[in-house]
């Protein structure tokens, strides 16, 4: 019997980088703003990448959505970088006040700058084993059912 699991870790990982490039793309500059917070990059790179990286972070969540090959590769690849910076920043003791995970913004009520880093982080490792069980499950393709099959049987 086939699974839906693969169809559905595959359709999540999609729908929160579709979600999470929207988010920022709604507000470049304050993206850019919290791309600097980090320190890694000179300018005027902040600004580069606060517009090409949600523009990558939908198309690859896009992709991944069609099964296109590579938009897996590209999802994790974006989420191990991401969890680099992360550990970096936790690390660098920086006090940062908003991730920049999703749209940017303020931290909520009652969150500690530093907590919010460690809390994104462990997220990203949850997507990345999403990422991982996805590479597992793609090597018995014959047990994952495709959208399609999907359809048909409905």
């Amino acid at each position: 019997m086939k699974s839906l699991l693969p169809l559905v870790v595959r359709l999540a990982l999609a729908a929160v980088y579709i979600y999470a490039g929207v988010g920022k793309l709604m507000d470049i500059e304050a993206f850019a703003r919290v791309v600097e917070e980090y320190r890694i990059l000179p300018q005027p790179l902040p600004a580069l990448v606060a517009l090409v990286l949600p523009l990558v972070e939908v198309v690859a969540g896009a992709a991944l959505v069609f099964n296109v090959r590579g938009s897996l590769t590209a999802i994790t690849g974006m989420t191990v970088l991401f969890m680099g910076v992360l550990a970096y920043a936790i690390a660098a003791g920086l006090t940062i006040g908003d991730c920049g995970c999703f749209e940017p913004g303020e931290l909520p009520e009652g969150v500690e700058d530093g907590s919010m880093l460690k809390t994104a982080f462990w997220r990203d490792a949850g997507l990345l084993l999403g990422c991982l069980y996805l590479y597992w499950s793609g090597r018995s393709d014959s047990n994952v059912m495709s959208c399609q099959e999907i359809e048909e049987t409905v």
